[in-house]
């Protein structure tokens, strides 16, 4: 009887030691899956951070332009103020022009003279529209550019957060389960 006891302690032994290894063995391929997940996790961490990171930069840029743009118009805003000031001085040209004919239709050579002002005047305000129109055509063609271009970067960027977001949930509802 004894060696019946001590065979099935041995047998007992034996099973629990196999149980032992094979929860041991289990407990490394978990421990394995676990580190496996938690480097999936880490890198969608990185990747949501730097996309967070890029979102950022393009939101600055952004703010950047926006602040050319409000220079841009500042500018256009004083070239406006020129451009009045030309026209009324164009159009004070032209009152002299006006009174100094009824004052002196004998003067024709006088006359001449400021016709010739007058001419020049309209020129440079006619020049100073040209340079005016042009600008603002430019000035709006390359900002309407740039929004463009801004505009397709921040869907860009959005298109690659929300992807993060989605690559995070993967992981964040394969780590619950």
């Amino acid at each position: 009887m004894a060696a019946n006891v001590q065979q099935q302690s041995g047998n007992l032994l034996d099973v629990l030691k196999k149980k032992m290894r094979q929860t041991k063995e289990e407990m490394e391929k978990y421990k394995d899956e676990c580190e496996e997940f938690h480097k999936k996790l880490q890198n969608e961490v990185m990747r949501r951070e730097e996309a967070e990171s890029e979102v950022a930069a393009l939101n600055r840029r952004i703010q950047l332009l926006e602040e050319d743009l409000e220079r841009s118009e500042e500018r256009l805003a004083s070239a406006t103020a020129k451009l009045s000031e030309a026209s009324a001085a164009a159009d004070e040209s032209e009152r002299i022009r006006k009174a100094l004919e009824n004052r002196t239709n004998m003067e024709d050579d006088r006359v001449g003279i400021l016709e010739a002002q007058l001419a020049q005047a309209k020129l440079i305000a006619e020049e100073a529209d040209k340079k005016y129109e042009e600008v603002l055509e430019n000035r709006a063609l390359a900002d309407e550019e740039r929004m463009d271009a801004l505009e397709n970067q921040l869907k860009e960027a959005r298109f690659m957060a929300e992807e993060a977001d989605k690559k995070y949930d993967e992981v964040h509802t394969l780590d619950i389960t």
